[in-house]
């Protein structure tokens, strides 16, 4: 009886342990996928981009609310001249939908105008089927450095 019960709880363990290896492969799988969106958008690969999202897609920046359509729509108005992500985490929401985090810094324009150097990032992630798909993408400019008080002048 006792070995019975051991063989449970080694199944158990072991499939509790596959099941946090699977998150964690899929977390690592998330984070590259985010980092080949950016790929796609500096390179002006929309194929790619389209292929990641989800058609229902939104997103949110400083100019407020927009479906991706409508991004992928200007998608040639947009010049990466150098980029990187950071701090990247993911946090779960349930077992089909992710929160991928990081920071974003690089440079570039959109319509002409450069867009901030320093944005904090968050990218819905909804597994539809057997694919992860991008749902909605939320960036949030860095607050800029306080400018130093000026320097009192001693009497």
């Amino acid at each position: 009886m006792k070995s019975v019960f051991a063989a449970i709880g080694m199944l158990v363990l072991t499939a509790g342990m596959a099941a946090a290896q699977d998150k964690a492969a899929t977390e690592k799988a998330l984070i590259a996928s985010e980092q080949k969106l950016n790929e796609a958008v500096a390179k002006g690969d929309k194929a790619t981009f389209t292929s990641m999202v989800a058609p229902d897609a939104w997103s949110a920046d400083s100019n407020g609310f927009s479906k991706v359509s409508d991004f992928v729509a200007m998608f040639d108005q947009v010049k990466v001249t150098s980029w990187k992500i950071s701090d990247t985490r993911v946090q779960w929401i349930d077992a089909g939908n992710a929160l991928v985090l990081y920071t974003w810094t690089g440079a570039g324009t959109f319509a002409g105008q450069p867009f901030p150097s320093k944005v904090y990032v968050s990218t819905v992630w909804t597994k539809k089927g057997d694919k992860w798909l991008a749902a909605y993408h939320q960036e949030s400019e860095a607050a800029k450095p306080s400018a130093p008080a000026p320097a009192t002048k001693k009497k």
